[in-house]
């Protein structure tokens, strides 16, 4: 399809799967950070809480841009990385180490000095701002997108 039809065929085929994947389990973490970003900026009309979304969406497409890029550069390599026995009981053994946390077995949590400092930060933030708004968006792709 995309050698073979037009532009504009491509761009509102990739629309329509994009629509899609919007509606897919991996996004429903993002639906309360977005709502949480936008109550904090106080009252919002419906353009700034618009260019908020916006700025959030647009960000976290970036970064998925920019891994897709890279993933696509390592071309093969990575497949074939990914794929190694050693990866995979290595990625397995984290999966059971945060699972035990999970079910009670320890807590698991950042040291006391890092949440106070992060905590810090974050009070000092304006809520609403663009900048910040952008930085969440990344954030959030990083470490709560799929």
């Amino acid at each position: 399809s995309i050698r073979d039809d037009s532009l504009a065929s491509v761009l509102g085929l990739f629309f329509v799967v994009g629509l899609g994947l919007a509606f897919t389990p991996c996004v429903f973490p993002m639906v309360p950070i977005l709502s949480g970003i936008l109550a904090g900026a106080g009252t919002v009309t419906t353009a700034r809480a618009t260019w908020l979304s916006t700025v959030y969406v647009l960000a976290t497409a970036v970064v998925f841009t920019v891994v897709g890029v890279i993933a696509g550069m390592a071309g093969e390599n990575l497949q074939a990385i990914l794929q190694k026995p050693a990866v995979l009981v290595a990625f397995a053994g984290l999966f059971v180490f945060l699972a035990l946390s999970m079910f009670g077995f320890y807590e698991l949590q950042m040291p006391g000095w890092l949440q106070t400092r992060i905590a810090a930060l974050s009070n000092r933030q304006n809520g609403g701002s663009t900048l910040g708004v952008a930085v969440m968006g990344v954030l959030s792709a990083l470490l709560v997108g799929p």
